[in-house]
């Protein structure tokens, strides 16, 4: 077990590097890139389309849109770049003895870490603006985040899995992830959606997560019920991964 944190650790650090080399602000980027997108989000929807949610006046949808976003933005590079963690790296796996589930781990822990510490500047920068957040509701805010990684690992070791033996299949997972956002209540309230969709919601992970990570913020109010649902089918999902890994684990190498 420590020999995989080790690892994992490494791939992580690796991954950073990667990304920053060669820019010119470096690491500062990730202190930059949220504040661009969310003077971009207040540009085009605070003053071009000038959305409106109710309960929330003026620049109030800015906030409301950027806190549904940040989460979704960490679930969805993490599920993207899973998706491809172990064909990536066939030479690798093919020469050391490096446990799949750590590469795949990895590259879920890398978006999470940036767009985590994204989340936590828009929440300055959203008080900045001048729109009043109910700060007592970090706690639920954390819960939801910690549902969605473990949702982000689920999802990203089946992608992953099934990208081995479908080698066209990161293209499709694109494609799922923009349908899933969609139909997820990240650009808009759940009430806002159509009554025939309220079921969908209900079984919606994400309905339950990027809520959780919003409402309590804004509203200062929080549905434990909508993130315990949210859990129980993380926690499903995440049963079915690891059941599927497990079994084609031992032919990951053959389709190599």
């Amino acid at each position: 077990m420590q020999r995989r944190w080790h690892l994992l650790r490494h791939f992580v650090r690796q991954d950073l590097a990667q990304r920053y080399a060669g820019q010119l602000t470096g690491l500062a980027w990730i202190a930059l890139a949220p504040l661009l997108q969310l003077a971009l989000f207040t540009l085009v929807f605070g003053y071009i389309f000038k959305a409106r949610v109710p309960g929330l006046e003026g620049g109030g949808y800015v906030a409301f849109l950027a806190l549904g976003m940040w989460p979704w933005f960490a679930f969805s590079e993490a599920v993207t770049r899973a998706a491809s963690a172990v064909t990536d790296h066939i030479g690798l796996l093919n020469k050391v003895a490096v446990p799949p589930e750590v590469l795949i781990a990895a590259r879920v822990a890398t978006p999470f870490l940036l767009h985590a510490t994204g989340f936590v500047l828009v929440l300055g920068a959203i008080v900045a603006l001048g729109t009043p957040l109910h700060f007592a509701g970090l706690p639920a805010v954390l819960a939801a985040w910690l549902v969605l990684l473990l949702l982000a690992l689920a999802v990203g070791t089946l992608a992953a899995v099934l990208q081995v033996f479908v080698r066209d299949l990161a293209q499709l997972v694109a494609y799922l992830l923009t349908a899933w956002m969609f139909l997820s209540p990240v650009l808009y309230t759940r009430e806002m959606s159509p009554a025939a969709m309220q079921g969908w919601m209900q079984v919606n992970p994400i309905a339950g997560i990027v809520e959780s990570a919003r409402e309590p913020l804004l509203f200062g109010r929080w549905d434990a019920p909508g993130l315990l649902v949210a859990a129980i089918g993380a926690t499903v999902v995440a049963a079915i991964a690891i059941v599927l890994f497990r079994r084609v684990r031992p032919h990951l190498h053959d389709f190599l």
